[in-house]
């Protein structure tokens, strides 16, 4: 028995379409998160993770799937390898219209993703600037108008009994 293009079709439907709403509901998880990280609610920046966990790993699931039908076949692996097994399974192209859309949403979530750990960065940044300051250790580096950094400022002790 062998693999028809149309099993294999109707397979990649199936993984595009979980994959297009796992991707927009990663997208409202990202969202929502974004809200949180610039709100000052430890709590709830603490619970925030788990959703998007979920999530990724279900996408990382069905790249698995998508991995594993280029490889049997054999298209070869990565993003070259799902090229070529749509160009053998999806005459129409409908399929490729679905993964360019999938891609371009990947992109948004990465974007999203990333503006969130940049606000992150910089909370903890801050953080971690004001426990030296309160621990009496270096203070952040003060720098003059031509750039160089100015030495000589002695740390003080604050936030002592």
């Amino acid at each position: 028995m062998s693999v028809q293009p149309a099993d294999i079709r109707r397979h990649m439907d199936r993984v595009l379409g979980d994959e297009a709403r796992l991707l927009t509901e990663l997208q409202l998880i990202l969202s929502r998160e974004a809200a949180i990280v610039r709100g000052d609610d430890p709590t709830a920046i603490e619970n925030i993770g788990g959703a998007r966990q979920s999530c990724i790993d279900a996408l990382m699931q069905l790249d698995l799937e998508r991995t594993a039908a280029c490889r049997m076949l054999p298209f070869g692996e990565g993003r070259d390898g799902f090229e070529r097994l749509l160009s053998w399974c999806d005459s129409g192209r409908s399929l490729r219209s679905r993964w360019q859309a999938n891609l371009l949403s990947a992109r948004r979530c990465k974007d999203l993703n990333d503006s969130n750990g940049a606000v992150v960065a910089l909370k903890l940044n801050h953080v971690q600037k004001l426990l030296a300051m309160l621990r009496g250790g270096a203070a952040a580096p003060a720098y003059g108008r031509q750039g160089r950094r100015v030495e000589g400022f002695a740390p003080r002790e604050l936030g002592q009994a």
